[in-house]
């Protein structure tokens, strides 16, 4: 099912996915180069990425083949041949096919940029989907949709009349396997950057289904072609491929990296010295065992914080930060009448609380967030300073200032 164009032992490879009833000829035209091979040619991506094709069975079989295919399933169950039985499988276990060639044969690869073209894109959402389910980072770090029927197609809906064929019927815009993908990609938080192009003479796929409405504003390519032509730039100079080939030396650039779950260690025990919530925690005598532990949470914080940059998730995260400020200022009200007797004891109360409701009252959407974030973020609205969190009972902006001062004196 991998076919590579090109394998040099990079860490990077650059994946191709056809849709339906397609193949490798999707990706060229006669007496041309292909689109895999326009990359494998291309100096500046060959240095960085290898390339590879991922194939899979689909055909149009129509009713009439039935007495055919009956026949062929006879002479396999009771015949001598030990070939498999190809068939048309559902959409979401092709995707289930593609996790496992990346698990066992990509391995290698770090970082995977996937082109897709129409069926072929709905493949890799539900590959990526269900990485995200099964809270592992996809190593899909770069989704090129091509034509891709994020909201299904008309034309699947027609089809249906003449052929029972399971990817025609998973194709049709009210099939609940779309919606299904759609309702789970709008609630990802961690998904890979996608570009969606599509092309202005596509009758089989309307820019309303290549470009679907998404909680951030898609990154949308329009192109001077049809569902067919979008796939198969005549040469290097086509629009189609310098589109695509800038989308990945860009993302490139930008470094393929998306959000790995495991918490951060600090490498640096000097690290944050300066930051205010630091001195917060100096200028309250708290242990320094509790404050390293603190620098690691904040450390997680800030790290996790910079993948949350959609609006929804933005609106996730300052529901969560007030929740966070409510469990602080219920223990804060405690040690200001000494039902708390000490500022050691004031943290150690505010982190054990995080850590009970971090499945309760702060249960949150953002993947990947759990508790130890959460404590980071207590000590990253402590870090603003029009923020009133401190671990004692006189805190003020001045003497923190004067407490820095005389450190940097030393």
């Amino acid at each position: 099912m991998i076919e590579f164009v090109s394998q040099s032992n990079k860490t990077n490879l650059i994946l191709f996915v056809h849709g339906f009833c397609g193949g490798r000829e999707t990706w060229s035209q006669s007496n041309s180069a292909s689109f895999p091979e326009l990359f494998r040619d291309d100096t500046e991506i060959s240095e960085r990425f290898d390339v590879a094709y991922f194939s899979y069975f689909t055909k149009l079989l129509n009713l009439f083949a039935k007495a055919g295919m009956a026949q062929t399933l006879m002479k396999r169950i009771f015949g001598s041949s030990h070939g498999k039985l190809a068939k048309n499988v559902s959409i979401e276990e092709i995707g289930n096919l593609l996790r496992t060639e990346i698990r066992f044969r990509l391995q290698q690869y770090e970082n995977i940029v996937v082109v897709a073209h129409s069926m072929g894109g709905l493949v890799t959402k539900s590959a990526i989907i269900s990485d995200i389910e099964e809270k592992i980072p996809s190593r899909i770090k770069l989704f090129i949709s091509l034509a891709v029927p994020h909201q299904g197609a008309d034309a699947a809906t027609f089809g249906k009349l003449f052929s029972d064929n399971l990817q025609i019927e998973e194709l049709s815009p009210l099939n609940e396997f779309i919606h299904k993908v759609n309702d789970e990609w709008l609630r990802s938080n961690i998904r890979p950057t996608t570009k969606y192009f599509y092309g202005v003479h596509d009758t089989v796929v309307k820019k309303t289904s290549a470009v679907p409405i998404d909680k951030e504003k898609s990154d949308a390519i329009s192109l001077d072609e049809d569902h067919t032509s979008i796939t198969k730039p005549e040469d290097k100079s086509a629009t189609t491929f310098i589109a695509v080939r800038h989308s990945v030396l860009d993302f490139d650039a930008e470094d393929l990296g998306v959000l790995d779950p495991v918490i951060k260690k600090l490498e640096d025990e000097s690290e944050f010295d300066d930051e205010l919530f630091v001195l917060k925690l100096i200028s309250a005598d708290i242990h320094k065992v509790s404050i390293r532990e603190a620098k690691e949470a904040f450390l997680n914080a800030e790290y996790i914080r910079k993948f949350f940059r959609g609006e929804a998730d933005q609106k996730r995260l300052a529901e969560l930060y007030s929740k966070i400020r409510k469990i602080y200022q219920n223990s804060y009200t405690k040690y200001l009448h000494d039902g708390i007797p000490n500022s050691g004891l004031l943290l150690s109360d505010v982190h054990d609380n995080i850590i009970k409701q971090d499945k309760g009252f702060l249960e949150s959407f953002l993947l990947f967030l759990n508790a130890i974030h959460k404590q980071g973020m207590l000590h990253q609205l402590a870090n603003e300073e029009n923020e009133d969190i401190w671990w004692v009972k006189d805190g003020s902006i001045e003497s923190l200032r004067d407490l820095l001062k005389a450190r940097r004196d030393e």
